[in-house]
Parts: C-alpha cells; structure tokens; sequence
C-alpha cells in the first residue's frame, strides 16, 4: 500500500528534508492542482492552456501567517508543495510563484485526527510541476 504526505511551504524551499518540512512547513490533508483548455462543440483546442490553481486542505486553523496572506487582497506569496513516500523521501515538488489566496474556507468536522479543516485555493501566476511550468499572463498590480 502506498503512502504518503504533502507539505505547503510559504517562501522558498531551503531545506526539503522531513525534518525541515515538519519544522518550516504545514502538513496537507489533501492538496491538488489543476490547468484546462477552451474547447469547441466538437471538443477541439481552441484556447491557451490555464491554471496555476491550487487546491489545500489543512487539518486545523489556519496561523497568523497565512491568514495574513489569505486575508491580504494584493500579498502574492511564492512556495511549494512537496509530496513525500511513505519512507519520507520527496517525491514530487510543485513549486508556485506569486500565489494569490482566492478562496478559504473553515470547516468543522468530525473526522480523522481533528476537527477542523481549512481549505485553501491558491491561483498562482506560474506554477512549475517537474521540468515543465506554466505561466499565465497576467500582471500584479502593486
């Protein structure tokens, strides 16, 4: 069975061990993120590729640091999340530029360790899975 564990880190990666990621960063309960295209009625392309949007769940209350962000309409935040094995090795790391907190919201619940989740989007300006990145062509207005 596989297993595993997501990380958000605000800021840069310094340090992707798990020691680091326990110490500077917020453990996910689910993370996912996602691009599209426009098509046509007969299902053809007919747009550039989107996305950069970023999709969290966090087991508890968001802290004062990222409520900062979440609640700051012009704070543009780079980061990353990093996907670890269950031997705690990183996997994958998907890294974001100038992320902008469109959406939060606070769930109470009554499941697994808590019960509180916040979940988070994120619509970042780049984001770069692998060797490959998108960069969406918009300008942050300062």
């Amino acid at each position: 069975m596989f297993g595993h564990k997501s990380f958000l880190r605000i800021g840069a990666l310094s340090d992707s061990s798990i020691s680091g990621l326990y110490k500077d960063s917020y453990e996910l309960e689910n993370c996912n993120f996602s691009f599209s295209q426009g098509v046509d009625g007969n299902g053809k392309p007919q747009t550039e590729v989107r996305g950069g949007t970023i999709s969290l769940t966090y087991g508890g209350l968001p802290q004062q640091d990222l409520l900062r962000w979440m609640l700051g309409s012009t704070k543009y935040e780079d980061g990353a999340i990093v996907v670890c094995d269950d031997n705690n090795e990183p996997l994958e790391k998907i890294f974001f530029e100038q992320a902008a907190c469109v959406g939060l919201e606070i769930d109470y619940v009554q499941q697994g360790k808590g019960y509180i989740q916040s979940k988070i989007t994120l619509q970042a300006r780049k984001i770069k899975v692998g060797e490959t990145a998108l960069e969406n062509r918009w300008t942050i207005n300062k």
